[in-house]
């Protein structure tokens, strides 16, 4: 229940970051100080990816903290988006910045977000699938329709991993039109 709660509380405070149109970044270094000066519980911390779409869609602005690299696909070729920062709400110098990166879009281009679950898993052989591994799922199913690419996505996940998922898992695909 406390971690609902507190998760909830998280939800609240970036609809109020939102609210104020504070750009990706900023909103970042915002939550991580509310966290830390307001919520901070021992051990407690978490990760964030957000993203700002303008110039009719042609622009994104990206930022993230602690949270696995985005991808965008754009003809074919994969570009990693790194977080800017560590993670967020345990330490008082994880988020020292509120930069973001500018990509310019074009039309067909798409932007992959995920959560750790979906790397963080492993085979029969005890390997992580890691970031390397979902990249490589991405490039191979890009040409195909958004639904079919993130499907594809996912089944391929499953097929790779052995065991039960142990963390959650989110998959979302954004493409310009």
């Amino acid at each position: 229940m406390g971690s609902a709660l507190v998760a909830n509380r998280i939800y609240s405070e970036t609809l109020h970051e939102l609210e104020r149109n504070a750009g990706p970044g900023t909103m970042l270094q915002r939550l991580h100080n509310f966290v830390y000066d307001r919520l901070a519980a021992d051990g407690f911390c978490f990760t964030m990816a957000a993203a700002r779409f303008s110039h009719n869609g042609r622009r994104v602005t990206f930022a993230a903290a602690g949270h696995p690299p985005a991808m965008i696909v754009s003809d074919g070729v994969l570009r990693l988006l790194d977080s800017q920062n560590g993670i967020l709400g345990c330490l008082a110098d994880t988020m020292l910045s509120d930069s973001a990166d500018e990509i310019d879009l074009a039309i067909g281009d798409r932007l992959v977000l995920y959560t750790d679950g979906l790397v963080e898993v492993f085979n029969q052989s005890h390997e992580m699938l890691a970031v390397k591994g979902l990249a490589k799922l991405v490039r191979e199913s890009a040409t195909q329709p958004l639904h079919g690419m993130k499907q594809t996505i996912l089944d391929r996940v499953t097929t790779w991993r052995r065991g039960p998922i142990v963390d959650d898992i989110s998959l979302m695909i954004i493409e310009l039109r």
